[in-house]
């Protein structure tokens, strides 16, 4: 399992906390959020567990995807930040 801790901002946080689309188009490929918002900003997040290391891979690197979702989400693609879990 992949925990990620990802971040960026949006061009209206407010929004962003109503109505992404995270859940409605990963959720059913079993992808888990959690959702943050930086107070009195645009930055936002989230906490993903990926169950499967081939779904990772598909999310990342189906671009069609993920450039729907990132332009209906109203992100701002230049300020994405990925962070891994680290198991020891």
């Amino acid at each position: 399992m992949k925990k990620l801790m990802v971040t960026y901002k949006v061009n209206d946080a407010d929004w962003w906390i109503r109505n992404n689309t995270l859940e409605q188009v990963f959720g059913p490929m079993g992808v888990k959020f959690e959702f943050f918002r930086k107070v009195n900003s645009n930055l936002v997040g989230y906490t993903a567990e990926i169950e499967n290391e081939d779904l990772f891979e598909e999310i990342l690197f189906n671009t069609t995807l993920l450039t729907t979702s990132l332009k209906v989400n109203g992100v701002l693609k230049e300020t994405i930040e990925i962070l891994e879990l680290m198991q020891s």
